[in-house]
């Protein structure tokens, strides 16, 4: 699926942060087994999070921090052979481990692992499906720069659920 979010973080302290999101599923498709291609029609996702901050990086010394997410889906998802349309809807409980470094206060690489469980409930040729998604762990490279208020960051995963990640940030 295609989509477009806007996310923000609110820190608490020195430790803790929460974390929200809000975005909009432009398009996409799925591919049920035995089935053929659905299209995915627009529709939204809503996410909501905490991050802790465990140990402080320096030097060669990684940040590292840990994440736990909630995030739910839902979009019409259209037959192209009947052009029938039904409801899809997705939810997921996310976990996460993430090392970064810090580079000259601007440069920001970092490493972060992901599991994750939910269900996808959405009705298919007449019938209620529940299913799930193939990989349930995400492996990512990323990379943040810092240009004063404003950033932007680019984050691939390869291993696991794949996906492409691009966006700009606005601290204040």
């Amino acid at each position: 699926m295609n989509s477009i979010s806007l996310s923000s973080a609110w820190r608490l302290n020195e430790k803790w942060s929460l974390r929200g999101g809000l975005g909009f599923i432009m398009d996409g498709t799925l591919t049920p087994p035995g089935q053929s291609t659905q299209n995915v029609l627009p529709g939204g996702v809503l996410a909501v999070g905490v991050e802790y901050l465990w140990q402080q990086g320096e030097a060669y010394k990684p940040y590292i921090d840990f994440s736990v997410f909630m995030s739910a889906s839902s979009a019409s998802v259209e037959d192209p052979n009947s052009e029938e349309t039904t409801q899809y809807f997705s939810s997921d409980l996310r976990v996460g481990a993430r090392a970064s470094w810090i580079i000259k206060d601007k440069v920001f690489p970092y490493l972060t692992t992901r599991v994750f469980a939910g269900p996808v409930s959405w009705e298919l040729a007449g019938e209620d499906v529940i299913g799930t998604d193939i990989h349930h762990y995400q492996v990512a490279l990323g990379t943040a720069i810092q240009f004063g208020k404003t950033g932007t960051f680019v984050e691939y995963s390869g291993l696991g659920e794949k996906a492409l990640s691009v966006g700009l940030s606005y601290a204040w």
